[in-house]
């Protein structure tokens, strides 16, 4: 999909911009604004799990927890406003017991919440290790399965590895930081414990990873899976390698990848670089997320490869390629989705790439998704279905008068409407989408989206969410209008249409382009920033078809 640049309001092909604004107590709540483009509305499916963060000042939106529904609109979210921004929360997933988990980097635990989003238990390491924050596994046994990091003094002055150009030599009493592997029961009692230092030699790792000559991140471990066969499998960033590890004596098993690879590669010549996420995704495959940073030629790539243990061949069978140009720094997944699709998570990015994708096995895109430079993604995640329902709260439309209000559920210490207000209740003004988030556990949940296309009788489409048949007529609002921080456009086709959305100013030029494309019937909507935008009138603009609409919108 091509962007064009037009310097004056007239048409162009679409693109869908959906940057969230949640209002909060009186003020506007800002996440990261994110691209949330959908490119086969019938293949999406169920939600979206997220948690944005930077680790550069500025610290300039808020740290959340987010799960979208399949059309990218905010369903949960939960801020994290206190402690370091430089280490927030990461990997927010749901396990396989039906419970969710995510890691808290500064308090250097995982916590576990129920599906009321309440937070019941939490684990660290045991035996003196830190916990490392890169995983975290429900096993289906109800076992606990960890990181902890290990930091032994060693000798490495015979290793010329180190400093800016990779030939200086090691310390003499150099801190080395391996990977610590720890199994907890049901009661959170340790019953497995592997340490990278006692079967695996430092000469191992891949120089081109170290910097510091003493205190070196020797392993970098980022995910560890239990495999089919009960055994173990690791992969090591800083080992180009994924490792799999007798659960019974600790022996290594076999290495794929890196210095000690014992596989072939028949038709991959290229082999994987900094991967993470290794998963088994079935009887006789595993797959990676390849950051690509050091393969020839660098690209970031969503993996399978069917494995022969036996005879140690490693056949690619299905290979996921974005933009062959560029590659991951860090980070990232590759999922596959329960309804076959999958999704890639390019992680922290080189300036190329989104920052997650949906595809299907043919790899024809389902969704795109990106954030602003320098927002990274540990791990993102889609489920087709959550284990539970969603307590989203319930909103009634009542007349008062010649008036009409939407009307929440009681009960609640607060609600946030899309629209700014926090009441119980909102007047119905304008033609548009609402919705209402009320506390939910640790954070906040949405009621459905609330689609309102006829003020004589606006009570109508209230009982259930917005209808899928195709509206009789365009339609275009903004809400709220007058606007300052942000707002919410709504338009509806009756059809799908080629449309243009611009916002221009009150002399006709070209402010802002906005969508731009093919868009299918019915209700949609986007979000705006107008922050930077000076006081005064502006226009929105669209063309749909043969229909031209104006709206004008007030900044403030």
């Amino acid at each position: 999909m091509k962007t064009f640049f037009l310097k004056s309001c007239r048409p162009f092909v679409f693109l869908l911009l959906a940057a969230w604004f949640i209002p909060v107590a009186g003020h506007l709540q800002n996440f990261p604004p994110m691209t949330f483009v959908i490119k086969d509305s019938a293949a999406t499916q169920g939600y979206y799990f997220m948690s944005p963060y930077t680790n550069a000042p500025p610290f300039t939106y808020d740290r959340p927890h987010l799960i979208l529904d399949r059309y990218g609109r905010v369903v949960y979210y939960r801020l994290f406003t206190g402690g370091s921004n430089v280490n927030p929360t990461i990997d927010f997933k749901l396990q396989s017991d039906g419970r969710m988990t995510y890691f808290d980097t500064d308090k250097g635990r995982c916590y576990l919440m129920d599906s009321t989003f309440t937070v019941v238990d939490s684990l660290g390491c045991v035996n003196g290790f830190e916990m490392d924050q890169h995983e975290f596994q429900v096993l289906p046994n109800h076992h606990y399965l960890l990181f902890g990091r290990e930091t032994r003094i060693e000798n490495l002055t015979s290793y010329h590895w180190f400093g800016l150009n990779g030939t200086a030599p090691g310390g003499a009493n150099a801190q080395v930081i391996g990977v610590v592997i720890q199994e907890f029961d049901e009661n959170k009692s340790l019953v497995w414990e592997w340490k990278s230092h006692d079967q695996i030699q430092f000469g191992d790792v891949n120089q081109v990873w170290l910097s510091n000559p003493n205190k070196v991140d020797w392993t970098h471990a980022n995910s560890v899976e239990l495999d089919h066969d009960g055994n173990v499998l690791l992969s090591c960033r800083h080992f180009n390698e994924i490792t799999k590890i007798n659960h019974a004596t600790g022996a290594i098993m076999w290495r794929l990848g890196g210095k000690q690879n014992q596989f072939t590669f028949p038709n991959d010549p290229v082999g994987f670089t900094g991967q993470h996420d290794i998963r088994r995704c079935s009887d006789t495959s595993v797959s990676i997320f390849d950051n690509g940073q050091y393969t020839n030629p660098p690209m970031a790539r969503g993996l399978e490869y069917a494995l022969d243990e036996n005879n140690k061949i490693a056949t690619l069978v299905w290979e996921y390629i974005y933009d062959s140009s560029t590659y991951s720094q860090a980070c990232g997944n590759h999922q596959y989705i329960a309804n076959g699709n999958h999704l890639v998570d390019f992680g922290f990015e080189a300036g190329n790439l989104p920052w997650m994708v949906v595809v299907k096995p043919d790899k024809s895109e389902v969704v795109e998704v990106s954030y602003p430079g320098g927002y990274i993604s540990y791990r993102a995640f889609n489920y087709i279905t959550l284990p539970w329902q969603l307590r989203r709260p319930a909103v009634d439309c009542d007349r008062i008068g010649t008036d009409y209000y939407l009307v929440a559920e009681p009960g609640h210490p607060a609600y946030r409407w899309s629209t700014g207000e926090t009441t119980a209740s909102v007047k119905i003004t304008a033609p548009g989408d609402y919705w209402v988030f009320v506390p939910y556990g640790t954070g906040y949940i949405s009621s459905e989206h609330i689609y309102v296309s006829d003020l004589a009788s606006p009570c109508l489409p209230t009982a259930a969410p917005p209808s899928p048949a195709a509206p009789a007529a365009a339609s275009l609002v903004a809400m709220p209008n007058p606007a300052t921080g942000a707002t919410s456009v709504m338009f509806t086709l009756p059809s799908k249409s080629l449309v243009v959305l611009s916002l221009c100013s009150v002399m006709g030029t070209e402010v802002r382009q906005l969508l731009q494309g093919n868009y299918p019937a019915g209700n949609n909507a986007l979000t705006i920033d107008v922050s930077n935008l000076g006081k005064g009138i502006y226009f929105l603009t669209m063309t749909a078809g043969n229909t031209r609409l104006v709206r004008k919108l007030i900044v403030q």
